[in-house]
């Protein structure tokens, strides 16, 4: 009895067991491939017939499957070679295919060692998003220090300003005060070690004494402004900005650049009068002393 191949349509063989499936996809596809292209396969498998329209494979489980990919490739490929073994030659016939596999190599189907693209793809993606992530956080770092850096000098500046500012105000309060021969003068207890005297003894000299004092007083104002230098600070006390007019005084004396502020705040000064009643510190004698150096 010989053997005779046949072409069996692949819808009439049943499909294996899920063992049998355990083949790399990408030699199946291989195989598939190289089925469309010779239009056949060149080593039929092995079927037992199990019913008259229905086939079991014996060997040749990979061949089939890469029948199957072939026919989702291409629909024409509907059909595979085969040998449908008879039942009483199976074993004998198993025997001898399995003896002839053993002795000769299967076909060589290498392994496609390219790279997968989807984890290729996902490990670059995974790396740059590695990368951004500690560039973004080093930038993040840096405009952060950078940020309270910019905050801690504006913080310092103004507070070195307010400082200024109290000092100014202390200087300013401290000299606005009664001179020390004013208070003395103020809280001077009456001379107990004289006798008392009358009323009328009393008042008189009081009186002389004060109408004595005030013309040359009055006559010292009138001076200051009669001086032919005061129209000219006058002026500038009313005119010239803040800046220049402290360093003017400092250039004068140095204790006198805390008046700048005062004089500043009192202005519109239509005598040397008006400066002296108007600005805490500065006396008929301050005054004098600011026009001659002037």
């Amino acid at each position: 009895m010989s053997l005779l191949t046949s072409s069996i349509d692949l819808e009439t063989i049943t499909p294996p067991t899920p063992e049998t499936s355990q083949f790399p996809s990408i030699q199946i596809e291989q195989l598939a491939n190289l089925f469309l292209q010779a239009g056949d396969t060149v080593r039929p498998i092995l079927l037992r017939k199990i019913s008259p329209i229905s086939f079991q494979i014996l060997e040749g489980h990979f061949e089939y499957y890469a029948a199957m990919k072939a026919q989702e490739i291409d629909e024409q490929f509907t059909a595979i070679r085969a040998y449908v073994v008879p039942p009483d030659l199976e074993s004998t016939i198993l025997a001898q295919y399995q003896f002839l596999r053993s002795l000769s190599s299967p076909i060589p189907i290498e392994e496609s060692t390219q790279p997968d693209l989807d984890q290729l793809e996902t490990a670059i993606a995974n790396r740059l998003e590695q990368k951004l992530a500690a560039t973004l956080e080093q930038l993040v770092e840096k405009r952060i220090n950078s940020s309270l850096q910019s905050f801690t000098n504006q913080i310092t500046q103004q507070l070195d300003t307010h400082l200024l500012d109290i000092k100014l105000d202390i200087k300013n309060s401290l000299s606005s005060a009664p001179t020390t021969k004013t208070v003395e003068t103020i809280i001077q207890p009456p001379d107990l070690s004289t006798e008392p005297v009358s009323q009328k003894t009393v008042k008189t000299p009081t009186k002389s004494k004060t109408k004595s004092e005030k013309p040359p007083a009055t006559a010292k104002k009138q001076n200051l402004d009669d001086d032919p230098k005061a129209s000219q600070v006058l002026n500038d006390l009313n005119t010239m900005n803040f800046a220049d007019l402290e360093r003017k005084l400092s250039q004068l004396k140095p204790s006198k650049r805390s008046l700048a502020k005062l004089i500043h705040a009192q202005r519109s000064f239509q005598s040397v009068e008006d400066v002296i009643n108007n600005v805490a510190g500065i006396k008929e004698a301050t005054m004098q002393k600011i026009i001659d150096a002037w």
